[in-house]
């Protein structure tokens, strides 16, 4: 029988919450992994969160909206440390709940932004730790096999503007669709990849109709892991909408793939995308100000930014090296406040 000695809680079993678990099972621990989406309800959920950490084992928990508030709220006598996603931080701030978050025994933070927002919220410096969501180097090179567009139905000299973001409200999918729009009506060898999944699926694949660019736009649903650079390395662009972020692992593998980047303005994004500099942003949520920096870096020597983009990855996005600070974070840290 398995001997655990830490609990890792989130509401979702996906590919980031296998990262954590495999950081923690790498720095030789044996997390217990508990997720709402296994569970009957939430109160369930924390029920067995409270049996299997009992009195003694450590408690990682996020997102701190979904999982981390109702866990400190209903389990005060745990030792949580929240893990901050990035948006939930955000979304706290947004919403004026962020007095709870001096409950937590730690707070894993991704980017300068999210800890001023922590620090804004009263968290000592002393129980946040800070660890932004790297990515596996070796994995993302600007070297290395593609996609053949041919495979879309494309010809080879196409160039391909490539969305990987969930389609929910959050991410502004239908922007980058309305803003392709525009680019393809004056330029055509652009075409879009629309990848992932969500709610607003069908209502993108109804609007790509109407606007007649069913020719000209893919939707590939969920990509692997493994499957992502061979994309990255085929685009002539990644763009990313979202509306809130905070470091985005997904921004992070483009760059390392030298992928010349187009990133909406959030505070998440604005710590990685240097405008001109390591990529382009625009302001987020206007379409006129997105189809400008499409424009502009299709028709760009992009080269030396992407170049810039990824010493940037290489020299502060290591996810093998930054994640030996969980160790302080969940289990050295001094719990006696």
């Amino acid at each position: 029988m398995t001997e655990f000695d830490c609990v890792y809680v989130s509401a979702t079993s996906g590919i980031h919450d296998k990262r954590w678990v495999q950081a923690l099972v790498n720095l030789g621990h044996q997390p217990a992994v508990l997720s709402l989406d296994t569970s009957t309800s939430l109160d369930a959920l924390i029920s067995s969160v409270r049996a299997t950490a009992g009195s003694s084992l450590p408690v990682l928990a996020g997102p701190l909206t979904t999982i981390t508030q109702h866990l400190v709220a209903q389990a005060p006598e745990l030792t949580t440390v929240g893990l901050s996603w990035g948006f939930d931080l955000f979304e706290l701030l947004a919403h004026d709940e962020l007095a709870w978050l001096h409950n937590l025994s730690g707070l894993v933070i991704d980017s300068e932004p999210t800890r001023l927002i922590a620090t804004s919220a009263g968290v000592p410096a002393d129980r946040m730790t800070f660890i932004p969501w790297g990515i596996d180097l070796p994995a993302f090179t600007p070297i290395g096999s593609k996609i053949a567009l041919s495979t879309l139905g494309w010809n080879e000299d196409s160039r391909m503007v490539l969305s990987l973001r969930a389609h929910e409200e959050l991410y502004r999918i239908g922007d980058i669709l309305e803003a392709f729009a525009d680019v393809a009506s004056t330029d055509p060898n652009v075409m879009l990849v629309i990848g992932h999944s969500g709610s607003l699926t069908a209502t993108l694949r109804a609007r790509v109709s109407e606007l007649q660019l069913d020719e000209r736009v893919r939707f590939i649903g969920t990509i692997t892991e493994s499957e992502l650079p061979d994309w990255l390395r085929a685009a002539s662009c990644y763009v990313t909408a979202s509306e809130v972020d905070g470091t985005s692992v997904t921004l992070l593998q483009a760059m390392a793939c030298e992928t010349p980047i187009v990133a909406s303005e959030t505070p998440g994004n604005l710590g990685w995308i240097d405008d001109g500099k390591t990529g382009s942003t625009f302001t987020t949520g206007s379409i006129p100000s997105l189809t400008s920096a499409l424009m502009t870096v299709l028709s760009s020597d992009t080269a030396p930014s992407s170049a810039r983009a990824r010493a940037l990855v290489l020299e502060k996005a290591d996810w093998n090296r930054n994640i030996n600070r969980l160790e302080e974070a969940l289990f050295h840290q001094d719990r006696t406040y």
